[in-house]
């Protein structure tokens, strides 16, 4: 009957839906702490404060948005105005350059894996 296989298709729908919201917050939680471990390992160091203060806050993994951020007062200059080790500037902002291809690595995965 067209009704029965009507609700089974929307049934499958919402599975899928499902399955999806769990593949990319599965994604982005990988690729996130990922961004953190980069971002200490590009981080410049002196103290070793900064690299130990940068952390991952999931504000709402059910909506996608997590912040990658420090405590330390100073860490935004050392981000956008390293002038004592411009070669450690922007260490969080380079972090995609340095795994680009880890992180669609990570979206396949958690694809394939969600999405059998």
């Amino acid at each position: 009957m067209v009704y029965t296989k009507l609700i089974w298709d929307v049934d499958k729908v919402k599975n899928m839906n499902k399955n999806v919201n769990s593949a990319i917050q599965v994604a982005l939680s990988k690729i996130w702490l990922m961004v953190a471990n980069t971002s200490k390992e590009l981080a410049p160091y002196q103290t070793g404060n900064l690299r130990r203060s940068i952390s991952v806050d999931f504000m709402n993994v059910q909506k996608w948005f997590v912040v990658v951020w420090s405590p330390e007062p100073y860490a935004r200059r050392r981000e956008f105005e390293n002038y004592k080790n411009p070669d450690r500037k922007y260490y969080i902002m380079r972090w995609y350059t340095t795994n680009e291809t880890k992180i669609k690595d990570i979206i396949n995965q958690a694809f394939n894996d969600n999405l059998k």
